[in-house]
C-alpha cells in the first residue's frame, strides 16, 4: 500500500500552497504548516484519485518532490500516489510504490511496428494501471487521473470543466480525448495524449475487469502507454469525451501558462520553468477573476 504521506484527503489553504510554491521556486526548504480546508462540499464537484510514475533517473524526482513540498499538482486532488520505476525512491517522508516492470526504451520508427520515437513504455504502464486498480482507490472516486511529472496540473480546474463537461450519471465508461490533432495528412480524430489522462471510474472498473483481452490482441510491444491505453479503452466501449481545450501540450496544441481555462499544461522539465509557469497561471486566473 501506499505510504500516508502520500495520499491526500484534503487540500491546503491557497495561503499557504502559495507560500511554499515560493519557497521552493527561489531554492529555499520550508517547513511550514498550514491548516486543511475541506476540498469541497460532498456531492457538488467530482472527486479525483491522481498518481504519477516517476522515473527514478534524470530530471523526474526533483519535479515530483518540488510539487509533493508544495501540495501542487497531483497532491491537491483528493487522493494522490506516487508510483516509482527503476528502483526506489523516497518522496518527502514517504517511499514511492515500486512499479515491478523493465524501465522504458526510446521507440525507433525504422522498425517495424513502432508508432513513436518516445518512449515505449506500455508495459511500464500495464502495470501500473494494474497496481492502481488493486490499489481500490480509484472506486472511491469518480475519476482517476494518470499525470506526467512534467504536466503541471490544476485539478480544482479540472474539477469545475468535468462537471460541465461528464457529469454524474453516465453508465458508460469514459475518458477525456484531449488532441484532435492530425499529422500527414490524415483526418483529424479524438486522441488520448499521455501527459493527462484522465479515466471515469467505470473506464478504470472495465480496463481492470478486461484489460488482459487487450494485452492478447493488440501489438503494442512498439506502442507509446496512451495509445495502447485508448485503443484499449475503445475496445472495451468506452467512450471519449471531447476534451481537446482541456490541456496544453507542445506536442499537441501548447498555449501559453497565462492560458487560466486550461486544466494541465505540458511538458516543463526543471522546478524552476514547472514553478514559474504554475505561478502564471495561478495569477491570471486571480486577474480574470478580479475583470469580471
Amino acid at each position: 500500500t501506499a505510504s500516508p504521506s502520500l495520499r491526500r484527503t484534503s487540500l491546503e489553504s491557497e495561503a499557504g500552497v502559495n507560500r511554499r510554491a515560493d519557497a521552493v521556486a527561489a531554492g529555499v526548504t520550508t517547513t511550514t504548516t498550514t491548516a486543511s480546508a475541506t476540498a469541497y462540499t460532498a456531492g457538488s464537484l467530482p472527486s479525483l484519485f491522481c498518481f504519477v510514475v516517476v522515473r527514478t533517473q534524470g530530471y523526474e524526482p526533483d519535479l515530483i518532490r518540488a510539487q509533493e513540498s508544495t501540495r501542487v499538482g497531483i497532491f491537491q486532488c483528493d487522493e494522490s500516489a506516487v508510483l516509482s520505476n527503476g528502483g526506489p525512491l523516497r518522496i518527502g517522508s514517504g517511499m514511492a510504490i515500486e512499479v515491478p516492470a523493465q524501465g522504458a526504451t526510446m521507440g525507433d520508427m525504422s522498425v517495424a511496428g513502432t508508432t513513436t520515437n518516445s518512449w515505449l513504455n506500455a508495459q511500464v504502464f500495464m502495470k501500473a494501471w494494474d497496481m492502481i486498480s488493486q490499489d481500490g482507490r480509484w472506486w472511491t472516486h469518480d475519476w482517476t487521473v494518470k499525470a506526467d511529472p512534467d504536466a503541471v496540473v490544476f485539478p480544482d480546474r479540472l474539477r469545475l470543466q468535468l462537471m460541465v463537461r461528464a457529469p454524474r450519471g453516465s453508465k458508460v465508461p469514459q475518458y477525456i480525448a484531449n488532441c484532435d490533432r492530425s499529422w500527414h495528412g490524415m483526418a483529424p480524430s479524438l486522441k488520448l495524449f499521455g501527459a493527462v489522462e484522465i479515466l471515469s471510474r467505470d473506464a478504470v472498473g472495465t480496463y481492470k475487469a478486461y484489460s488482459k483481452r487487450c494485452r492478447r490482441q493488440l501489438p503494442w510491444h512498439g506502442w507509446g502507454e496512451d495509445m495502447f491505453m485508448q485503443t484499449c479503452l475503445n475496445i472495451l466501449g468506452a467512450k471519449p469525451v471531447n476534451g481537446t481545450h482541456m490541456v496544453a501540450d507542445k506536442r499537441c496544441y501548447a498555449t501559453p501558462c497565462s492560458d487560466s481555462s486550461k486544466v494541465a499544461f505540458h511538458d516543463f522539465k526543471t522546478v524552476a520553468s514547472f514553478m514559474q509557469c504554475w505561478f502564471e497561471s495561478r495569477n491570471h486566473e486571480t486577474v480574470s477573476l478580479v475583470e469580471k
